[in-house]
């Protein structure tokens, strides 16, 4: 289980807030304040206390009295899900109530094992092996993010992206990116435009990210015809490797591995710009019903949960992956593949 840590400013604040320390202040030795007071002392306390009686205490009737501020409310854990070989990716199907969870399967090179899951929000496995490689017509390879769009689940695999019936499990068509030689795909979102978008962070080696091949940092669009483009290509994505609609904003809101910076990027934009900052190693990114936004880093172990300069951060996620959340409970799915384990935690309503 995490910890709650509560920051309400930039990480320059931070070591302040959680340390809780005060600069140390020196006492008066013994023989000051024995020390009697000189008369000018006096005089001034006596002018100071005839100032503050000729002023009176402040009238206050014509103002509203202030309510209360409310208590800090953290994040609480709600369940510890087991059984996932290597889950990497989940989402959430607000129709049937449930979570998808993408598993890379326990084959370490990540071929032939992997299977999506089935999870409803008390943390309870509806089909652990909903879709399995293999099993009638199903491919998965390496599956990674995941997204709906109606009834067809999206799944990012490899050098494609594959769709699936989210009721019956039954594969759909495969949309192959590979004319366009992408690196190593990651998240997925779909835009207001029903096309489905797809970061390329180009991390062949997670353990080694200083390695980023040529022709990474780019953002895939693939329409409803099928038709695969390149959206958005700029060094300043720094290795993407997840991205989610913000509906409010009108704007996708995109993480990166390489970067501490969260960027906002509106389709046609030649440039996504800065709008924040987080620990970087970022993975996953996910958007609740009132706006607030989620960030899972790799750096701190830790899933930082954004109201504006409003900061309140649970750690301890090793490694979290692409998260998903329970939009009707406010719940959030965090798979943890070294863990083989999904923890679900619900978010609090946002302060008023």
């Amino acid at each position: 289980m995490g910890n709650v840590i509560l920051s309400p400013l930039p990480d320059r604040y931070e070591s302040l807030r959680l340390t809780g320390t005060r600069p140390a202040r020196s006492l008066p030795s013994e023989a000051s304040r024995l020390k009697p007071p000189s008369p000018f002392s006096v005089r001034r306390f006596l002018l100071v206390a005839f100032v503050l009686a000729g002023c009176g205490a402040p009238d206050n009737s014509g103002k509203k009295a202030q309510p209360p501020e409310k208590p800090f409310v953290p994040p609480t854990h709600a369940a510890s899900v087991r059984g996932f070989e290597r889950p990497v990716a989940a989402t959430y199907d607000s129709a049937a109530d449930v979570f998808f969870v993408a598993n890379l399967g326990a084959d370490s090179a990540g071929e032939h094992g992997a299977f999506i899951s089935r999870v409803h929000p008390d943390g309870s496995i509806d089909s652990l092996r909903f879709i399995d490689n293999g099993r009638d017509g199903a491919r998965l390879d390496a599956p990674q993010g995941l997204a709906l769009l109606g009834d067809t689940l999206w799944v990012v695999d490899r050098d494609a992206v594959r769709a699936f019936d989210a009721r019956s499990g039954a594969a759909g068509p495969t949309i192959s990116l590979a004319d366009q030689h992408p690196v190593a795909l990651g998240g997925v979102a779909v835009g207001p435009d029903s096309a489905l978008y797809i970061t390329d962070p180009g991390l062949l080696d997670p353990a080694h990210p200083a390695v980023n091949p040529a022709g990474a940092n780019r953002v895939f669009r693939v329409g409803r015809d099928h038709t695969v483009s390149v959206a958005v290509a700029s060094d300043s994505l720094k290795r993407p490797t997840d991205l989610v609609w913000d509906a409010r904003g009108k704007r996708f809101m995109i993480v990166s591995f390489g970067s501490g910076n969260i960027l906002a990027w509106r389709p046609g934009d030649a440039e996504p710009r800065t709008v924040g900052y987080n620990r970087a190693q970022m993975d996953g990114a996910a958007i609740l019903p009132d706006g607030r936004l989620l960030v899972t880093s790799w750096k701190d172990s830790s899933l930082t949960i954004r109201d504006g300069d409003r900061l309140t951060a649970i750690t301890g996620f090793p490694l979290a992956a692409h998260i998903g959340v329970d939009t009707r409970r406010r719940r959030v799915a965090v798979p943890l593949p070294t863990r083989n384990r999904v923890d679900i935690w619900a978010i609090p309503p946002a302060a008023p």
